[in-house]
């Protein structure tokens, strides 16, 4: 079995990160409610610097469809989602959206 991760590469807008933060907390708790294993990342060096990874991690491709079926019918996640999108001044760019599979190595 390999996992299935969903991962977005977010860049808060400058001043902005507690705000961001505050989004991507109320995001966890739905993501969690809804089976997913959730890790938030701060980028120090390389890659995209200052930057926050937001990792969904799924334990396989089953799980991962019942995830993504729960989340298109949550009331809760609709509502962030419209929130988001109508902000009028955004506190953060999508850099980067993925979803990986775990290679099953050793």
């Amino acid at each position: 079995m390999a996992a299935v991760a969903s991962v977005a590469v977010w860049r808060p807008r400058p001043g902005r990160l507690q705000d961001f933060i505050a989004v991507v907390v109320r995001a966890k708790k739905i993501h969690e409610r809804l089976r997913g294993r959730v890790r938030v990342w701060n980028s120090q060096f390389g890659g995209e610097p200052a930057s926050v990874g937001y990792v969904i991690e799924t334990a396989d491709w089953k799980a991962f469809g019942e995830f993504a079926a729960k989340l298109e019918a949550d009331s809760e996640w609709l509502a962030l989602v419209a929130e988001w999108t109508n902000m009028r001044d955004p506190i953060a760019d999508l850099v980067r959206n993925q979803v990986s599979v775990e290679l099953p190595v050793g």
